[in-house]
């Protein structure tokens, strides 16, 4: 009897520490950056001061929302896949 084991508590608990890294990350660019207090903009719409926490918050949400959408691709892919496979 072979049993299957799902992948996705893996890939969540991975997104959670890349995620948290980007933090880690954004907090040090933040705190280290030239242009401290200066402020970004991001595409010419978002503009907020470089600081280690708003750096932080961006880089989490930059890096969750890439994620999101590969997981959400990877989803489809499968979706698609297994409707191939047993069609």
């Amino acid at each position: 009897m072979t049993r299957e084991v799902s992948a996705r508590p893996y890939l969540a608990g991975a997104a959670v520490v890349v995620v948290a890294l980007a933090g880690l990350l954004g907090a040090v660019v933040g705190t280290t950056g030239q242009q401290e207090g200066m402020a970004m903009d991001l595409l010419g719409v978002v503009s907020f001061q470089m600081t280690p926490i708003s750096m932080a918050a961006f880089g989490m949400t930059a890096t969750a929302a890439v994620l999101a959408l590969l997981f959400g691709l990877v989803s489809v892919a499968a979706a698609y896949d297994e409707a191939e496979t047993t069609g």
